[in-house]
């Protein structure tokens, strides 16, 4: 799946033709919002699992 990645396409949340929104890769909120939502809470999961087998 090939991302989106538009730098000219002001929006955030860009309509798919199948349904649904993706992401525009050529914003920089974008990349905030993929990190927040998936590798903080991946580290996060990560740490504390260590800590409890540890």
């Amino acid at each position: 799946m090939a991302l989106y990645r538009d730098p000219r396409d002001k929006r955030v949340f860009v309509p798919k033709k199948g349904g649904g929104v993706a992401l525009n890769f050529g914003h920089p909120i974008a990349w905030t919002i993929l990190v927040c939502t998936t590798i903080v809470p991946l580290i996060i999961v990560a740490v504390v699992t260590v800590g409890v087998l540890i």
